[in-house]
């Protein structure tokens, strides 16, 4: 037998054998004449979406990926279209682009998540691990707290019908109880802890039954928005409050040296609060696809009539207190108490605490623009001697917290409490309630 022969018969007998699988080689062009056009193509999508696998493995072995969540639609959509290309592959015309969208698309939400932990990136663009959001457009305070919002990650955050942090309360219970409102900003709402952790939830516990303490905190409310929840939104339940504690500050010190200050903080403050608590509407698919919430928040700085605040990051720092912004500060103090007391509400203020040993930095930070980090915690205590002598003038109880009493360990960032801080907080604070806060 000839050695051409032999090898045809050879051939011929590898593709009796294994008809299917040859034909998929010389489909794919790994035979001779070789042709990779389809092969690559098919073998990138497989790659990515191995790739896709991984990262939803690592993400729900860290406990932050829920199913029926946007994340989890995010990586449906990304895998799906990885899927999509391999099956393609025959035509590369119509598989490359998937494969483009969806490596995009999982690189923009992977790594920049993964910059974020890292500190290197600010906003991680991968999608939420909620099934709706935190916040909703509001008329008058830009954002509020989405009603009956269950979050996942990353702490456990519900809240009630009236948007409060926490679970939804009983108004015949409330109208026998002794009724405290906590408000103030993201350290109030405590944002780095759990529900049951929260600093109004702790005080609560302390405070006993004949107690119940409402967490009107909301992330990034300052004064000027206190005023309008004092003025509108202090009665959920229909009950009024005995007392409400209005911690506060931090959120008033951002706006610090900024020029033409508004008095109402509505040219800076409000507006970077829509961006910051992502209230603007858009579609759904900006909601599961980073590269489409690119494309539509560019869209929206042309369309929206709310516009983007003035960038201040190329100023330079200024260093000591402002003089305009103190002045607002306790107008606004006044204003609070003055309609508290009006309709019967004891005003409690309290000076906030900060993180020292994370602000060391000489540079400025995204929130607080003309400030230098290292600077933060000097104007803080300015504005807490500022409402301590604003409540003693107005004979409204306060506190100043010790700022010696707290410890890197009480809080999770520059602000923020831990479960340890909330707790040694609510302790600080429960006799001071106890003492102002009776029955009528």
């Amino acid at each position: 037998m000839s050695t051409n022969l032999a090898s045809r018969w050879k051939t011929s007998g590898e593709y009796a054998r294994h008809p299917a699988a040859n034909a998929t080689k010389s489909f794919y062009g790994l035979t001779k004449p070789y042709d990779f056009n389809r092969a690559i193509p098919f073998i990138a999508a497989i790659i990515l979406l191995l790739m896709i696998i991984v990262a939803i493995g690592g993400t729900a072995f860290i406990g932050k990926l829920h199913w029926g969540t946007y994340r989890s639609h995010y990586y449906l959509y990304i895998g799906s279209a990885a899927l999509a290309a391999a099956a393609l592959s025959f035509a590369p015309r119509l598989a490359w682009p998937l494969i483009a969208l969806s490596f995009i698309d999982f690189a923009l939400g992977v790594s920049t998540s993964a910059l974020h932990q890292m500190h290197v990136a600010n906003r991680p663009i991968l999608p939420i691990d909620n099934i709706k959001r935190e916040f909703v457009f509001h008329p008058l305070l830009n954002a509020v707290p989405s009603s009956n919002f269950l979050g996942l990650t990353p702490v456990r955050t519900q809240h009630d019908s009236y948007g409060l942090r926490g679970a939804e309360r009983n108004k015949e219970l409330l109208e026998q109880q002794i009724v405290v409102a906590a408000v103030g900003g993201s350290t109030t709402y405590d944002i780095g802890v759990a529900d049951d952790q929260t600093w109004p939830q702790m005080l609560e516990r302390k405070l006993g039954n004949q107690y119940a303490v409402l967490n009107h905190g909301v992330t990034t409310y300052s004064t000027a928005e206190h005023l309008i929840q004092t003025l509108f939104y202090l009665e959920p339940y229909d009950v009024t409050p005995r007392c409400a504690i209005y911690y506060v500050g931090w959120n008033d010190i951002r706006n610090a040296h900024l020029p033409n200050l508004d008095p109402g903080y509505a040219d800076y403050h409000h507006l970077e609060k829509v961006t910051e608590l992502q209230v603007r509407k858009r579609p759904f698919l900006a909601e599961i696809s980073p590269l489409a919430a690119i494309i539509v928040s560019y869209l929206q700085l042309w369309i929206d009539t709310v516009p983007v605040a003035d960038d201040f990051s190329g100023l330079a720092p200024v260093q000591g207190s402002d003089s305009r912004l103190e002045k607002i500060f306790r107008r606004n103090l006044d204003a609070i108490a003055a309609i508290n007391q009006q309709r019967g509400i004891i005003s409690i203020f309290v000076g906030q605490v900060l993180n020292r040993a994370q602000l060391r930095d000489t540079k400025s930070h995204i929130y607080w623009p003309l400030i230098r980090d290292s600077d933060v915690w000097l104007l803080q205590a300015r504005f807490n001697t500022i409402l301590k002598e604003t409540a003693d003038a107005l004979g409204s109880p306060e506190y100043v917290p010790p700022i010696d009493e707290f410890q890197d360990s009480d809080f999770v960032d520059k602000g923020h409490f831990s479960a340890q801080g909330s707790e040694k907080f609510a302790a600080m604070l429960a006799p001071l309630v106890r003492a102002n806060c009776k029955k009528n």
